[in-house]
């Protein structure tokens, strides 16, 4: 069952519906939040909503670069696992002493 949850972003009030955890939802809207206000403060005339499509782009960003570089940890693991397995696969070969 979807629960309402009341967030304000940029003045403004919104009852979002969610099925996920109310406290995730807030957590959004407190990071948007933070990024407008960060933006207003390096620009002094924005209008909103060209304001908040720079916040979903820098937000965006942030996000593709988090899945990339969990990706190349991942990659990386998977690389020190196949050296792990080849000096294993060399162990069993060489002759016992």
């Amino acid at each position: 069952m979807s629960t309402p949850v009341e967030v304000s972003v940029m003045g403004r009030s919104f009852t979002i519906l969610t099925d996920e955890n109310p406290d995730d939802v807030l957590a959004a809207a407190t990071l948007v939040q933070e990024h407008v206000e960060e933006l207003r403060q390096m620009r002094t005339t924005v209008a909103s909503d060209r304001l908040l499509i720079l916040v979903a782009l820098n937000l965006a960003g942030e996000l593709l670069k988090s899945n990339q570089s969990k990706v190349d940890g991942v990659d990386g693991l998977i690389s020190a696992l196949d050296g792990v397995v080849l000096q294993a696969e060399g162990l069993a070969k060489a002759p016992l002493r």
